[in-house]
């Protein structure tokens, strides 16, 4: 039903132990039809065999490229097992570091017709085939390390906040903690509708938040800093929870804020504007989007908001908005006003997909200046054969890491990769060049 990123935003991944922050990369948390979540870690194999793909190479164990001592080994190889495992009466995958166990019969790759070299052994250059088709699902298969218990009835939605690291590489102050929120399916109470927070290290329910929602919460998103979560979904209701503890790990949050009737029908996504960490945009079934500002008062009591609405392009009568996803960067308006330009993509229940640029005032916006918004501008309309053929289930850029074309205030470039999912059962990756100047 949904699954979420916690690893690969520390500066490296020396180690898989708790101590510091941050987690180590290539690990996800993931939810289904069931009352747990289900923590995954990468094994060796498979990274590399995308090291392969990209022509990275990445140092087997015992080759002549890896470091003679355990400490200074690759990060990506160090600790993660070989592979991983389906044992014949077993519901989950095993993590294991001997190749001679169960998954061993599959262990040789049989493409002779790829060109990667990646590994190393005595000095010279070992070509490094990748799977074939019968041995792809057991190299990419990735180990099950932990299991979170606490719902009673089914997962629908996960959300992350992934700690900040500092430009040392350690974590911030008051962010050492990976929290993952999760919810399930609700029986119209209070109760059942609960958010629970997880430590994803610790693998502790470190917090339960309750009074927000009386159906089921579909939607979440925590913001860049941490400081905010929004949920909404059955109840059309959109609840702002605050954090007020310092340290993550306590999980301090509480409703500050809530909007009822955000929408007339579910709301089914809501993300935070990563640059600008008090805007909001929602998209829901009946058809629009809309963006909200969090204002924080003098006394710290919290006020939402709604900036602007509007549909997108692609519509057949009402066309439901089932995702929303704002991209790492802003856009600069050429006619030297202040107002930058988020760039937000847009899923359908048609299928289709859209970027748009959308205004984000700046903090000294007050409701008498609804008139001096901007419309937004839609920048893409994926083409209709390029499309989903069925609902957009969810959207995601890639972290912004430089722009190859160069971002600059005379009209550069950015070069950003889109990812959707579809309820078609495919994934499909855009890359998109666009000019920093709306």
């Amino acid at each position: 039903t949904s699954i979420v990123c916690v690893g690969g935003n520390s500066n490296d991944d020396n180690s898989n132990n708790t101590e510091g922050g941050g987690e180590p990369c290539h690990r996800f948390v993931s939810g289904a039809d069931e009352k747990m979540l289900r923590v995954f870690d990468a094994p060796a194999s498979t990274l590399r065999t995308l090291g392969s793909i990209h022509q990275s190479r990445i140092p087997a164990k015992g080759s002549a490229d890896s470091p003679k001592d355990g400490s200074a080994e690759n990060p990506s190889t160090s600790w993660r097992v070989e592979r991983a495992f389906l044992p014949s009466l077993g519901l989950s995958n095993k993590a294991t570091a001997d190749v001679d166990q169960e998954s061993s019969k599959f262990a040789g790759p049989t493409n002779n017709n790829d060109e990667f070299a990646d590994t190393v052994e005595d000095g010279k250059s070992v070509e490094l085939k990748l799977p074939s088709e019968r041995d792809l699902g057991v190299t990419t298969l990735w180990p099950e390390t932990a299991k979170f218990f606490g719902h009673e009835s089914e997962l629908v939605c996960l959300d992350a906040y992934r700690a900040q690291q500092s430009s040392s590489g350690s974590a911030t102050a008051g962010s050492k903690t990976t929290l993952v929120a999760s919810s399930c399916k609700a029986r119209n109470d209070v109760a059942s509708a609960a958010i629970r927070l997880w430590d994803s290290k610790k693998g502790t329910c470190v917090g339960i938040l309750k009074g927000g929602h009386r159906s089921t919460v579909s939607t979440m998103s925590f913001s860049r800093d941490g400081k905010y979560l929004a949920s909404s979904g059955k109840d059309r209701r959109i609840c702002i929870w605050k954090r007020v503890n310092t340290d993550v790990s306590e999980s301090g949050y509480e409703l500050s804020a809530a909007v009822d009737s955000a929408h007339k029908r579910i709301v089914w996504s809501v993300h935070f504007c990563p640059k600008a960490p008090d805007i909001l945009a929602s998209g829901s079934r009946d058809g629009l989007v809309k963006l909200w500002r969090i204002s924080e008062g003098a006394d710290g009591s919290l006020e939402t908001k709604e900036l602007l609405r509007f549909e997108p392009m692609s519509k057949a009568g009402k066309n439901p908005v089932t995702a929303v996803a704002f991209a790492d960067d802003l856009l600069k308006c050429s006619n030297g006003s202040d107002i930058d330009y988020g760039i937000l993509s847009i899923g359908t229940e048609s299928g289709r997909v859209e970027v748009w640029a959308v205004p984000i005032p700046s903090d000294t916006y007050t409701s008498s200046d609804s008139e001096c918004i901007p419309n937004p501008v839609l920048l893409r309309a994926i083409p209709f054969n390029d499309s989903h053929f069925d609902t957009v289930k969810k959207i995601s850029w890639r972290p912004s890491t430089g722009h190859a074309n160069g971002l600059n205030n005379d009209g550069g470039l950015m070069d950003l990769t889109l990812a959707s999912c579809g309820q078609d059962h495919s994934v499909r990756i855009f890359n998109l060049v666009i000019r920093n100047i709306i």
